[in-house]
């Protein structure tokens, strides 16, 4: 905790933006076909809990570094699985903007930015953003499975 301090990440901004672009095409765009259209959970503790979860991870990831931290974090193994899991991420939305829509679509959709912040987090060394993406995986994952259960389309 004595290596992290309050700072502007440049990575992190990178991540927060990489993964947003395509939340706000769907937000600005939404595809006639949309099954995500009133995905949230009926349980306050987990929509809300949700929600503060995405936004504390996307502030960590904005303002919180890793003085000791290398310079080569753009390049190292962690951040290029977070690289990964964001092409992934969009190729994911490109079939379910496509029409391609079946649970397993969603359910990558559900797991890979969590997967993505938590490895940005490894690449930083800033452990806040790994733990905090860990459990927003699992309310993620509540979320997901109220609304597609598994087994089946909604």
């Amino acid at each position: 905790m004595k290596n992290l301090s309050i700072r502007f990440s440049y990575y992190g901004t990178l991540i927060v933006l990489l993964q947003s672009l395509p939340n706000i095409i769907w937000a600005l765009f939404p595809p006639s076909l949309n099954r995500l259209e009133g995905n949230a959970s009926s349980v306050p503790f987990i929509e809300y809990g949700e929600h503060i979860l995405g936004v504390a991870i996307v502030i960590l990831l904005l303002f919180l570094v890793n003085k000791t931290a290398p310079n080569k974090i753009l390049r190292s193994a962690p951040a290029i699985a977070s690289y990964a899991a964001i092409a992934l991420y969009w190729l994911c939305w490109a079939l379910y903007f496509a029409g391609v829509q079946p649970n397993a679509v969603i359910y990558a959709m559900v797991v890979l930015p969590p997967a993505a912040f938590f490895c940005a987090g490894l690449a930083e060394k800033v452990w806040p953003v790994s733990a905090a993406s860990a459990v927003f995986l699992a309310f993620h994952l509540a979320v997901a499975l109220e609304n597609f259960p598994l087994g089946g389309q909604r």
